[in-house]
């Protein structure tokens, strides 16, 4: 393999900060690409967070828990679903998920999350991210807080409060995320999240374990790297969960 022969694998994950099973998917996805890069310095990675709402039709602040609840089916359901997720994050021992206090519409989380990218790259979105997720499952915080979004947009972003208010205020920019969900939807098929499509041509729905996102990279490393990827059979390069064409 030439030295300078280098493969970059764009990664876009359609999120929404109020979606439990996406905080885990952010730990597996990330330590997939840790563990590949490991293994083939040859790749590198952009992962980006893009904007999908959940319920467009939340507009006022509730109970997280009865939201939840709402959303699982009925009264007391979302404890089970709830354990399932908290089983999915074993292998994660710093997710802690308590889903406390009461939370408002994600559209502006959305909004810091875009203008993070847009401002200070994707390594400073991905903080923010975490940060997002952490403060709503494990802290008790409310997503449509403009104080506290504030507040981690300036310490996980690097932005000056200011610039992060004006953003959060700025009506085109929540125009902007709107539409990104939305074509989202009508443009490329996303239809739950997490989703997560990679080298805009392979769509990895729901969540997935770290083993499927390394099974699709060594299928895209022996597509579009063949000399590095001699004796990889056509049976290494398939893809449980991934499907092409967005």
């Amino acid at each position: 393999m030439a030295a300078e022969e280098r493969l970059l694998v764009p990664i876009e994950v359609f999120s929404d900060t109020l979606c439990p099973w996406c905080w885990v998917e952010k730990r597996s996805i990330e330590a997939a690409m840790r563990r590949y890069q490991a293994k083939h310095p040859d790749v590198d990675f952009e992962l980006v967070w893009r904007s999908f709402c959940l319920n467009p039709l939340l507009k006022t602040r509730c109970d997280k828990l009865s939201l939840y609840d709402e959303w699982s089916g009925g009264s007391a359901t979302f404890q089970a679903h709830l354990d399932r997720v908290r089983a999915a994050a074993a292998p994660y021992p710093d997710l802690r998920f308590r889903v406390t206090g009461s939370t408002g519409p994600s559209r502006l989380s959305q909004v810091l999350i875009a203008a993070v990218l847009r401002r200070r790259g994707a390594l400073a979105q991905a903080r923010v991210v975490e940060a997002l997720f952490r403060g709503h499952f494990a802290e008790g915080r409310d997503v449509s807080d403009e104080e506290w979004l504030v507040g981690v947009g300036r310490d996980a972003g690097g932005l000056p409060a200011d610039v992060v208010r004006a953003e959060l205020r700025d009506d085109d920019r929540g125009r902007e995320v709107d539409d990104e969900a939305e074509a989202a939807v009508e443009e490329r098929g996303v239809e739950a999240v997490p989703c997560v499509i990679v080298l805009g041509r392979y769509k990895v729905g729901g969540f997935q374990r770290e083993d499927v996102f390394e099974t699709l990279f060594d299928r895209i490393r022996a597509e579009n790297m063949p000399s590095s990827c001699k004796g990889m059979g056509a049976e290494d390069a398939g893809t449980p969960g991934a499907t092409e064409g967005t």
